[in-house]
């Protein structure tokens, strides 16, 4: 593999790498940097032309694509809310794009072109990038790149500015490095012609590049939500609250995992929440089967010892306490009562058997239709009770 200049038989390739970043800056949430056909063809043949494009080369096979300018950018002339660390001379990385099948491969860019840029007597390595492209704001950082300001394209265009030291990040020499992605001094064209690259192929034999990388923070939203709502799901999982913070965490989780990379919180949301749901079914069972056990029923729960049953309130209970039962004391509806009201043998003589006031069973007062009426139809002279 070597990093050398671009030429135009390569042109079609290089468009369908820029093809492809334009459909990837667009879906992770960058639609606005490269539009209106940029970078065009003809602008590409350009760089060409002047000898600015560069090719990471793979066995013929053009893995990224970049420009490197040395001297003034215009557009770097004035900087607002910050300032540029160095006052020198600087090289410009721009239009910086992958095929997606290296990793590293960003990294592998910037160091070449700070090389260069020192070896042309260059104090620094500039670069800009749109303010929604945070991937490739991760890769500046990442690569030794510090954040100095905004600087404004010629038509006007705000652009985050980045610089830095013409040298490798952590100390790294590339010209003394030859196990490394590239080594040597390069020759007249540009070009590294030793070393190799290193990374460790994936499954498919390939390695996903720069536009793969990922950014801490980035998306996981859902995820997070799904996480707190199981966590809150699993404390209240004694309660029916459970089932609705349980059921949320599920849905957001979900959502998270159809709509973003990020799965690691959507995945503890939902394995929070079915243990949540899993220790109140758990509870509930251990109930029920407690309740069996002691002979309790619903029943007994909704109306219990003291509204059934020989209960002590005296509400509709035999022999209960304030007469409104069989055997009661206070004599409402109850038998042998007290009260005298519709009882067995009371002593008001309401309807009562063997009451006495004669308005029941086998008294002394009540009419002919009396119990030896209904049993004997026995009746003495003048309607006059037996007896």
């Amino acid at each position: 593999m070597m990093i050398r200049r671009a030429a135009i038989q390569d042109l079609e390739q290089i468009m369908q790498i820029y093809a492809r970043a334009v459909q990837y800056m667009h879906a992770s949430g960058n639609p606005n940097q490269w539009v209106e056909g940029y970078p065009s063809r003809a602008l590409i043949e350009e760089d060409i032309a002047r000898g600015v494009s560069y090719v990471v080369d793979r066995d013929g096979v053009i893995e990224a694509v970049f420009s490197y300018i040395e001297g003034e950018d215009p557009t770097y002339r004035q900087i607002e809310q910050g300032m540029w660390r160095t006052n020198g001379s600087y090289g410009t990385v721009h239009r910086l794009a992958s095929a997606g099948r290296l990793r590293g491969v960003a990294g592998i860019c910037f160091s070449w072109c700070a090389e260069l840029a020192k070896l042309h007597g260059c104090s620094s390595l500039r670069a800009d990038t749109h303010q929604d492209n945070r991937i490739m704001q991760h890769l500046l950082q990442k690569n030794g790149f510090v954040y100095c300001g905004v600087i404004h394209l010629a038509n006007g265009a705000p652009r985050l500015a980045f610089e830095r030291a013409a040298v490798a990040p952590d100390g790294e020499n590339p010209r003394v490095n030859p196990g490394g992605a590239y080594s040597g001094m390069p020759n007249a064209g540009g070009i590294y012609t030793e070393g190799a690259y290193s990374g460790i192929p994936d499954a498919n034999g390939m390695n996903p590049g720069m536009p793969q990388q990922k950014q801490k923070g980035d998306g996981r939203g859902y995820g997070i939500a799904s996480l707190i709502l199981g966590i809150v799901s699993v404390l209240l999982f004694c309660t029916c609250i459970n089932w609705v913070t349980g059921i949320l965490a599920v849905i957001f989780g979900i959502i998270q995992i159809t709509k973003n990379k990020e799965h690691g919180l959507a995945i503890g949301g939902i394995i929070t929440a079915a243990v949540s749901m899993l220790l109140s079914v758990v509870l509930y069972l251990a109930m029920w089967f407690g309740m069996t056990n002691a002979g309790i029923t619903y029943e007994d729960l909704l109306y219990d010892q003291y509204d059934d049953s020989y209960d002590s309130d005296g509400s509709d209970a035999w022999y209960d306490g304030d007469g409104n039962g069989s055997y009661d004391g206070g004599g409402n509806d109850g038998w042998y009562d007290g009260g005298g009201n519709d009882g067995w043998y009371d002593g008001d003589g309401n309807d009562g058997w063997y009451d006495g006031d004669g308005s029941g069973g086998y008294d002394y007062y009540n009419d002919p239709y009396d119990y030896f009426r209904d049993y004997y139809d026995v009746q003495e002279p003048g309607g006059n009770q037996f007896m």
